[in-house]
């Protein structure tokens, strides 16, 4: 893996449209709930849980308007631009790889002229001048990696899920328009000024199967990233099953590593119980579970790295995405005391918790009596750039599994420490993730044998962590 797990921030605090009654998100979710950049009590407590979930490779989102309201006028000391700072701040001083990402323009000035006058306007248009856009993305670049010094912005990704009817880099006839002559442009502006940070895309959703003829791109970037929301475990309920998920994964996963960049899911979650205005859809316990199964499923496909939608979140714009709770959906207001959101929080942060960015994936494989459609048990099996080992599993079934979990390459004795989340822990705040059983291995003895809780996550590591102790970011403070 040439990224890790995590999830996304933004910093955009402008309200954007919501909902359309009639179905379809306008600019959705990728805004507000973050405290001021000011509050200095607030920011420690919201990094306290992203250092707990060890959040190492993240989505930071902004929109040009924040740093170019104006052609060629550009603010680096405004609100949002401090939260950005904030963000960014955390992720060098914690070692985080961040995948800096301009969601849309949302500009007058470079809007086409018959999309302008209105917000949906200037979020949809497409930039009428592409020579101006790569410019003042070059600039915002240069600003963040050369003036401020941000090593953590390690990929950087124009704009989001173009190429639909509904997105974001639309004509004037409500179609989108070709988004490859942006990627050379910003590509040659960014070469200019010496900046080698590469470019991700096509930043497709939703995970589409791979069609090389529609790969027009290549040469201007430097990793392939897509998003997928409709995959679920039967593919019955919604979308289409985990297993084609997966197929679909390695397939574009074959793909990047065989031009020698990485894939990315770049977003991810669950939209089969719902996401229009205040759902908890996407943050209940069966959304939590899917979203740790496609992880572990895209680990095997060779995915590179995974960003969950979202941190944080309003929870009451597109559904509930939020990892921790910051925003009183009720009174409308920032809440005075953060905490985790049920679910989310616990099923996704098992696995981003005990894993190291840059990780080799390591062959394992599961014996066992399972279910012979689509639910099954998946396990997946990683090694940290220092040696540490984490196996993680997924059981998707509805019954308790005796399972055989074999891993290959292990270096001598090998003592793994059994962390997981069941259904027991369904809907609660206040769960407690400490180490349990101990398993002995060795590179001729390298088989778990454990029963797995039906609907749950499991992971079995060597590091040992109690549940006050930070996650594994790039394995600072970590035994």
């Amino acid at each position: 893996m040439q990224g890790g797990i995590g999830a996304s921030f933004h910093a955009i605090e402008e309200p954007k449209p919501g909902q359309r009654p009639t179905g379809g998100v306008w600019a959705g979710s990728a805004w507000g709930a973050n405290p001021p950049a000011e509050d200095e009590a607030a920011w420690k407590s919201l990094f306290h849980y992203a250092n707990w979930l060890g959040l190492d490779w993240s989505r930071v989102e902004l929109e040009q308007r924040m740093y170019e309201p104006r052609r060629r006028q550009f603010e680096w000391d405004n609100a949002e631009m401090r939260i950005l700072y904030r963000i960014l701040d955390w992720a060098e001083k914690h070692g985080v790889d961040v995948f800096l990402q301009q969601m849309w323009s949302d500009v007058e000035w470079n809007a086409y002229p018959e999309m302008r006058g209105t917000m949906e306007g200037r979020l949809r248009s497409a930039p009428l001048s592409i020579a101006d856009f790569a410019y003042g993305f070059g600039k915002l670049v240069q600003h963040l990696t050369k003036v401020k010094g941000y090593r953590c912005i390690r990929w950087l990704s124009i704009n989001n899920e173009p190429g639909w009817d509904w997105s974001w880099w639309q004509g004037p006839d409500g179609q989108p328009v070709p988004i490859t002559p942006a990627f050379a442009a910003v590509r040659k502006e960014l070469d200019r000024q010496a900046i080698t940070v590469p470019l991700s895309g096509p930043d497709w959703t939703d995970l589409p199967d791979l069609e090389p003829e529609k790969i027009d791109f290549d040469a201007y970037i430097g990793a392939y990233d897509l998003h997928s929301y409709n995959a679920y475990f039967d593919g019955i309920r919604f979308g289409y099953p985990l297993s084609v998920a997966e197929k679909r994964l390695a397939r574009w996963a074959q793909w990047a590593h065989d031009r020698g960049k990485p894939m990315f899911l770049s977003e991810l979650g669950t939209m089969a119980f719902g996401f229009v205005g205040k759902e908890p859809g996407p943050g209940v316990y069966e959304s939590g579970l899917k979203d740790a199964a496609l992880v572990v499923r895209g680990i095997r496909a060779g995915v590179d790295g995974f960003n969950r939608w979202s941190f944080i979140n309003r929870g009451d714009l597109d559904g509930q995405w939020q990892m921790v709770d910051t925003w009183d959906i009720d009174e409308g207001r920032l809440k005075d005391r953060f905490t985790p959101h049920p679910n989310t929080y616990y099923l996704f942060g098992l696995l981003s918790r005990f894993t190291a960015k840059r990780s080799d994936v390591l062959p394992a494989s599961v014996e066992g009596k399972f279910d012979p459609g689509a639910r099954q048990l998946v396990a997946a099996a990683l090694r940290s750039p220092t040696g540490h080992i984490s196996v993680l599993v997924v059981n998707e079934m509805y019954w308790d599994a005796d399972a055989k979990i074999a891993v290959t390459g292990l270096p001598g004795k090998t003592l793994l420490y059994r962390y997981s989340i069941t259904g027991a822990d369904r809907d609660r705040t206040d769960v407690v993730v400490k180490p349990a059983a101990k398993f002995d291995l060795d590179a001729s003895r390298s088989t778990v044998t454990d029963r797995i809780p039906r609907l749950s996550v499991t992971v079995y590591s060597t590091y040992e962590l109690e549940h006050g102790q930070p996650g594994v970011m790039a394995e600072n403070d970590s035994k």
